[in-house]
């Protein structure tokens, strides 16, 4: 993603000038709390304003606490190694190899995928055979065409000058992190291309998701004043097709009930299909789904705000594989690996 400007990094740091439309931010605070930090329902006036301009619905008659899953603050569990990673865009939990994450460089960093421990150790360094790099942005993991084997797909779909003609995304099947050396560079084979089109115009997006139900693909849009349309592109994929996306759903980051910044920069849908998860720079949501609930359903619900550390410029966020919370990390170098434990 084009990095943050002096100005707007420093007022970011500060917590005060990048957002001067939000409450003040209490920097005593381990995590940032711009929102509705008790889960409490939020009141009509607020529902109001958070359906302007397409935004979903607030309202519930639920009180939300009831329902929202409560995670620890973030603790650092490690950091990522120097020098291989400089920009972490994007971060999913193995499913073959549990313990390990796989990590990303954001653009200009070559096709490559680093598998990394818990802690943030080197395990292995892949390249994407035949897959270019133009703009990296994320990662997830899901079905693919062979059943019960899983996959990664990484998101080609940044866009900072929303001038791109189509944006790609690459699926391979997940190698065993074992096999794979911290030091030497392990080819994959079977890389498959996909060409999307979005249905209006180009988008810049930071967050590429996989429904580990269906297998549909959903990409988050990334703009400078929230409006964030989520669009699909249905299962099964087909390679070497362009494929037209479907928007599914339209979030408003930046106001309630998605307080914080509003530019998205990273998600994730839990191994179980059950929860949702979207980050900006500083502000994360959780959207719970109810079995046989589309994803684009379950963003109409009212949002849980989750835990989130002060980061340099966070752009991932995935889930645990065993469900028992999620990481974020940053980019920059030796940056810290974030787990936060559901409560």
């Amino acid at each position: 993603m084009r990095a943050l400007s002096r100005t707007c990094l420093a007022a970011f740091l500060s917590l005060s000038a990048c957002l001067p439309d939000e409450p003040p931010i209490d920097l005593g605070m381990d995590s940032l709390d711009l929102g509705v930090a008790d889960g409490s329902v939020l009141t009509d006036a607020a529902a109001d304003a958070a359906q302007a301009d397409g935004a979903v619905d607030a309202r519930s008659p639920v009180d939300a606490a009831s329902v929202c899953p409560s995670f620890e603050t973030g603790v650092s569990v490690g950091k990522t190694p120097m020098g291989d990673i400089k920009e972490a865009s994007g971060i999913v939990a193995s499913r073959r190899s549990p313990g390990t994450l796989w990590v990303h460089n954001d653009s200009g960093a070559g096709a490559v995928l680093y598998a990394l421990s818990a802690t943030g150790a080197m395990q292995g360094i892949y390249s994407l055979d035949g897959a270019s790099a133009q703009d990296w942005e994320d990662i997830a993991i899901g079905p693919g065409p062979s059943a019960g084997n899983p996959y990664l797909y990484v998101g080609d779909i940044g866009d900072n000058g929303t001038s791109r003609a189509n944006i790609v995304v690459y699926r391979v099947p997940e190698p065993d992190a074992k096999t794979g050396s911290p030091t030497m560079t392990t080819k994959l084979s079977g890389v498959e291309r996909f060409t999307l089109n979005y249905p209006d115009k180009p988008h810049n997006a930071e967050t590429l998701m996989v429904d580990p139900v269906s297998g549909d693909l959903y990409i988050v849009v990334k703009s400078s004043d929230g409006d964030s349309p989520v669009f699909r592109a249905a299962a099964p994929l087909m390679a070497g097709a362009t494929i037209k996306l479907e928007q599914v759903a339209r979030l408003r980051f930046g106001m309630a009930p998605l307080l914080g910044a509003a530019t998205t920069t990273g998600g994730d849908i839990s191994p179980a299909g059950d929860e949702i998860a979207i980050r900006s720079y500083t502000a994360a949501y959780l959207w719970r789904r109810a079995p046989g609930q589309s994803i684009g359903d379950a963003l109409t619900s009212a949002p849980c705000q989750i835990p989130l550390k002060l980061e340099i410029q966070g752009e991932a966020l995935g889930f645990a594989l065993d469900r028992k919370g999620y990481f974020t990390v940053s980019e920059g170098q030796a940056q810290p690996v974030y787990f936060y434990a559901r409560k």
